[in-house]
């Protein structure tokens, strides 16, 4: 008989190990684990982790507190709920709520080995789905500009026309700061982009680009003086930048993703190489040898002109009826552009017109 006292488990110990709920999770706790335990230790940007939080809190509500086994020996289930998503919420939706109820049904069986081993939404029939040709052409930038011209937010002009110069995802332009615009090295940095921190680059900003980041600067201290201190795209909302970047088609033809598909179209008739087009826009490098390239000693001359020969482009197209877009008169402050640019500059050593190509604006 051993006369030592057994070792007592501490009551931290007792609720870390819970296995009834790891064992046999339910959908509730299956996405916590995975958004706490994988998601978010990933890095992963908060937008993709709602877009999960909305597919499985929204359109799964319903199955929050079933039993992955019961998913797992009965698929029947899902591919009845994948059929009914695709007639009441669009097919695109349907599919991608069953690639996160497919990836959490993986994560939470790694711990719970009872759990059938192949996947319930293996059961279903994927709906086609079909890239979207939503592109403006170089014939369609003038209207696009005269319609840009027309909308009454001046913030929200100059928000649309970045997306369209930069070609990058509206999350990131609306959550740009003003701390990560580098007006000596000309880049704005995106911290937190499509797939987090590790995914994190610096956009190359051609004199078109820093021209609208000047002007927005200029309206925003105008119009949210509190706010334009943190944001480059300030509004009055909670967060203190514009949430929504959507117009009525109406008002505005093509805004979001529609532009980033625009910038991509134009690079092509400017001429810009596909692996170049591949590093503005912060594209997977596709093929071996092209992930030995580093970005960064690309971005001070060879990037930077590869911008700058598609937003000439872009502006030389919309042209005709509208050559620049400016904000209207009376949102702008009387705070000339040459001294607010000498105000960001970190130091004295580039003039403003070095920056703005000896332009007086």
């Amino acid at each position: 008989m051993d006369p030592r006292a057994p070792a007592r488990k501490s009551d931290s110990d007792a609720a870390a190990v819970d296995l009834p709920s790891i064992g046999n999770p339910t959908l509730r706790i299956a996405w916590e684990r995975y958004r706490d335990g994988h998601m978010k230790n990933k890095g992963r940007s908060d937008g993709t982790i709602n877009n999960y939080r909305d597919h499985i809190e929204r359109l799964l509500a319903d199955w929050l507190d079933e039993p992955l086994s019961k998913l797992g020996t009965d698929p029947s289930l899902v591919t009845v709920r994948h059929e009914k998503l695709s007639k009441e919420n669009g097919t695109y939706i349907a599919n991608g709520c069953m690639r996160t109820l497919r990836a959490v049904y993986n994560h939470a069986r790694k711990a719970a080995r009872t759990l059938p081993a192949d996947n319930p939404v293996s059961a279903i029939d994927w709906n086609a789905e079909h890239r979207r040709n939503t592109a403006l052409g170089l014939s369609d930038l003038g209207e696009w500009f005269t319609q840009l011209a027309a909308l009454k937010n001046p913030v929200r002009r100059e928000l649309h026309l970045f997306m369209l110069l930069s070609g990058h995802r509206p999350e990131a332009i609306r959550k740009a700061r003003v701390e990560h615009v580098d007006f000596r090295a000309r880049v704005l940095h995106i911290p937190r982009p499509k797939g987090g921190e590790v995914k994190a680059f610096d956009i190359p900003l051609s004199r078109a680009m820093i021209r609208c980041l000047v002007r927005v600067m200029r309206i925003g201290r105008a119009l949210y003086a509190e706010q334009s201190r943190e944001w480059l795209f300030p509004a009055d909302s909670q967060s203190g930048h514009i949430i929504e970047h959507k117009e009525k088609r109406s008002d505005l033809s093509k805004w979001g993703n529609d532009l980033r598909q625009t910038f991509r179209t134009i690079a092509q008739t400017a001429g810009v190489a596909e692996l170049d087009v591949h590093l503005l826009m912060n594209h997977s490098i596709p093929g071996v040898n092209a992930g030995y390239i580093t970005r960064n000693k690309l971005l001070s001359d060879h990037l930077r002109q590869q911008q700058e020969a598609v937003s000439h482009r872009m502006l030389e197209a919309g042209r005709p009826r509208q050559k620049e877009i400016k904000p209207r008169a009376c949102a702008w402050p009387t705070l000339p552009s040459r001294r607010l640019l000498s105000e960001l500059m970190s130091g004295k050593g580039l003039a403003a017109a070095n920056v703005f190509g000896g332009s007086s604006r």
